[in-house]
């Protein structure tokens, strides 16, 4: 016997764009696969589906009498197919075009339908999942999706997406980023920390590893939350990508680890030396892009201080489009270095079920050269300052507070208080990695640490200094 209720009529559509949008056509089709429903995808330059009904263009009449029949509507997010839908007496569903995959020439789309989204004339997807998720929910019950159709006076309708409009194109703060450049074990953490104790400062952490400890491991952020049940961290998930679950976390991991190596500098540094390696780039920037200004918009600061160090990512971070990096040159003793990564640390964030990785003296000292080197690189990119550990140690207020004039940010003396002579009062933070230390609050002293000199022999000592000489004494470190 036949079903009393009609066949759910599903329409996809991709726009008139030349880009194809293959993602919306084969997680559309994939949909179709799988569910009994009619469903039609206009493809335009994209293959067309195998399960779904195909059709490269939609002439006007033919448009408007499937969107008359539809249950719902999946769309590219170009303002003119969304307000036809809108205007046909439904919510679009909707996936923006992504610059970084060859989809569309710019970010413009994203950022309209975020706006979209947060006014609540579009659901907007960012995943098959998702999108699978919400055209489930709409067939099941489509009155959730129906909404008045578009009024005979356009009025409100024009000032509506003229706010929306307003919203993507009107010029938006930058984003300062205080990048602390170098290598391991010369005291960023505790940089950061004291920077971060500033009003209209937010200490991050070691950003470029949050895809791994944070959104992979859900490790503990600085604060003592897991990652993703910190408040702070779940916002910033949400403005960013609509959700961590929505990252396409093995693309985005397969990006840093093509891209962000020591050996990736002259290519960063150049540009068009391979179609395929530009528009990874791009990919990996439209990711960090959205990470860093959503992170400014929930934190409210102004300055960002990334630990991160490694030069590479402090490189990629200066060629996302409104954000200002200003890089700060941390380093210490090279022997004091090398003597700490031969000890063992235990990770606190993960339950103290791991320790963090140790490097004997030769390939200690072969890093420190190379890290620093590249940190050197930075210098001719934009605002740089070279900082070492021995004098924030000795003069933590001044160095401080130099600091903070580089990046912008007024500091009178009653700002830097929890500066009290040789201690600093540290507050709760939401580090998403770095040294154990930036699970730990309350007053710290600061003192230097100089077990090296007893803790390395006489042979590592000479070796030490052997290997970094020319960086070493140019920084200031003697041989004796």
């Amino acid at each position: 016997m036949a079903s009393p209720f009609p066949t759910p009529l599903v329409l996809a559509l991709v726009g008139t764009d030349h880009h194809p949008f293959e993602r919306l056509v084969g997680w559309a089709d994939a949909w179709a696969g799988a569910r009994d429903a009619r469903v039609v995808v206009q493809h335009g330059s994209a293959r067309p589906p195998a399960h779904a009904e195909g059709v490269r263009v939609l002439p006007p009449a033919e448009l408007d009498e499937l969107l008359a029949q539809a249950t719902v509507v999946v769309c590219h997010g170009g303002p003119g197919t969304i307000a036809a839908v809108r205007a046909a007496g439904l919510v679009p569903i909707v996936i923006a075009r992504d610059p970084g995959r060859g989809e569309h020439v710019d970010d413009h789309q994203q950022r309209f339908v975020a706006a979209a989204a947060r006014a609540g004339e579009v659901r907007a997807v960012s995943s098959e999942d998702a999108l699978a998720a919400e055209l489930d929910r709409a067939v099941a019950a489509p009155d959730s999706v129906r909404i008045e159709p578009g009024a005979r006076d356009v009025t409100a309708t024009v000032e509506r997406f003229g706010r929306l409009v307003d919203d993507v194109v009107a010029p938006r703060p930058g984003v300062r980023v205080l990048f602390v450049a170098g290598w391991g074990r010369s005291g960023s953490t505790l940089l950061d920390r004291m920077l971060g104790q500033v009003p209209g400062v937010f200490s991050a952490g070691e950003l470029r590893d949050i895809w791994q400890r944070g959104v992979l491991e859900d490790r503990l952020c600085g604060c003592g939350e897991p990652f993703h049940s910190c408040p702070v961290w779940r916002k910033v998930g949400e403005a960013a990508f609509g959700g961590w679950d929505a990252v396409d976390l093995p693309a985005v991991q397969r990006l840093r680890w093509r891209l962000d190596r020591p050996w990736s500098v002259p290519q960063l540094l150049a540009s068009r030396l391979s179609p395929a390696w530009d528009r990874d780039v791009a990919a990996y920037r439209a990711t960090l892009g959205p990470l860093y200004r959503a992170i400014a918009e929930v934190t409210g600061a102004r300055v960002i201080v990334d630990s991160s160090k490694i030069a590479t990512f402090g490189m990629l971070l200066r060629g996302i489009p409104g954000v200002d990096v200003r890089t700060v040159h941390l380093v210490r003793d090279p022997r004091g270095v090398v003597h700490s990564w031969r000890k063992s640390v235990r990770r606190d964030d993960g339950g103290g079920r791991d320790a963090m990785i140790r490097y004997g003296v030769l390939p200690a000292a072969a890093r420190y050269v190379a890290y620093n080197a590249l940190a050197h690189g930075m210098r001719p990119l934009g605002p740089y300052r070279f900082v070492r550990y021995e004098d924030l140690i000795a003069a933590p207020r001044d160095t401080v507070a130099r600091l903070l004039a580089f990046a912008g940010v007024p500091s009178p003396g009653e700002t830097l208080a929890y500066i009290d002579g040789d201690e600093v009062a540290l507050e709760p933070n939401h580090t998403v990695d770095g040294n154990p230390m930036r699970m730990s609050n309350g007053p710290v002293a600061l003192r230097r640490d100089d077990a090296w000199r007893t803790g390395l022999s006489r042979t590592d000592r000479r070796l030490t200094m052997a290997l970094t000489a020319p960086l070493a004494l140019t920084y200031g470190y003697g041989l004796r």
